[in-house]
């Protein structure tokens, strides 16, 4: 029977050509299996497909594979814990959760990175906005929460111009790259359709009084190693920041991933994951499709346990590992870690029964 199906499939003329197969197979297996195709893997299902095999056979197969099944019983078995932890954490944390939002475009109209954090955990956010109305009125959409926002923008303390462009989440403190963004398919429409001159003021001097951050979000539209390189004081007590990072340079004379990531390990942090990428297209005159330039993520530092002397801290990052990130075994070395540190019923917690 296989060799008669392969036989008819040879036989089709509108066979999918190598490329398409290979990238399909590709978002199968992200799709499916949460990874990229093994070697194995896609060259035999590109095969398949390239012979005339239907979509649906390589669905079919890859979702009836032990390893899917496997991945499901994990992620079922994530979300119990995540919930026991909720549940139970709150009596066991001495202190609300401090969490600093700087690039506050998801105070308005998305869901935060660390919205997990807000559902049954004590916390307070710490955001910014220079413009009164915003305030006004994102206060009055959460008049219960624990929410201060400070009307001015995060950088170095200088002054600087702010580029306002047609699509405002990628407004800036940084000018457009054009001759980059000219080429990519998302970026080229573009444009910065006026600018202002705005004061900006630095961490350290705005969080003087702010004993402990646990969470510091940077999306600043490639503005952070300024912000970064001004809060040396506010990153030594600092437990976990989910910062932006650039791969290309999208803005003119912005730093990427790799500077930033040796600023923070010199700082005391490791780089742990990437919870978002973002690609890109490049325009070209044959029609071709695909995401070739890796553009942009979210990258995700821990601020080393060695260095941690209280073990709050360590809870406060070992609940962050596994309510923001899905990451148990982080969760659970950092839970025992604080239990080394005097911290109790720590272990029971992420061991559920």
């Amino acid at each position: 029977m296989t060799s008669t199906m392969t036989d008819n499939r040879t036989t089709d003329t509108n066979l999918m050509p190598a490329a398409q197969a290979e990238a399909l197979v590709h978002s199968l297996y992200h799709g499916i299996l949460g990874r990229p195709a093994d070697p194995v893997g896609l060259a035999h299902w590109s095969a398949l497909l390239q012979n005339g095999a239907p979509v649906a056979e390589v669905v079919n197969a890859l979702a009836g594979s032990d390893e899917c099944r496997q991945r499901l019983a994990r992620a079922g078995q994530l979300q119990q814990l995540q919930q026991h932890v909720r549940q139970h954490a709150p009596a066991l944390l001495q202190r609300a959760l401090t969490i600093v939002d700087i690039g506050a475009q998801e105070l308005e109209d998305e869901q935060h990175i660390y919205a997990p954090l807000t559902e049954q955990l004590p916390y307070r956010v710490i955001g910014f906005e220079p413009l009164q109305d915003k305030i006004d009125a994102a206060l009055a959409r959460h008049p219960d929460a624990p929410l201060t926002l400070y009307p001015t923008f995060i950088g170095d303390g200088q002054p600087h111009t702010f580029h306002i462009n047609n699509y405002d989440a990628t407004s800036s403190l940084l000018p457009l790259n054009q001759p980059l963004t000219a080429q990519l398919v998302d970026l080229s429409q573009l444009a910065t359709v006026r600018t202002e001159t705005v004061s900006t003021s630095t961490l350290d001097s705005v969080l003087a009084d702010t004993p402990r951050v646990d969470f510091l979000k940077l999306d600043i539209q490639g503005f952070e190693m300024p912000v970064l390189e001004h809060a040396s004081a506010v990153l030594q007590r600092t437990n976990v920041i989910h910062c932006e990072v650039s791969f290309a340079p999208i803005y003119a004379q912005q730093a990427l991933f790799s500077q930033v990531e040796s600023l923070l390990r010199a700082a005391g942090f490791d780089f742990i994951d990437f919870s978002s990428e973002c690609r890109y297209a490049y325009h070209n005159t044959a029609q071709q499709q695909g995401r070739d330039r890796l553009g942009w993520g979210d990258a995700i530092f821990f601020r080393r346990a060695e260095l941690i002397t209280d073990h709050n801290d360590l809870l406060a990052q070992s609940l962050i590992a596994l309510l923001v990130y899905g990451k148990p075994t982080l969760a659970a070395r950092l839970a025992e870690q604080a239990e080394a540190l005097g911290a109790q019923g720590l272990t029971a917690l992420f061991t559920p029964t």
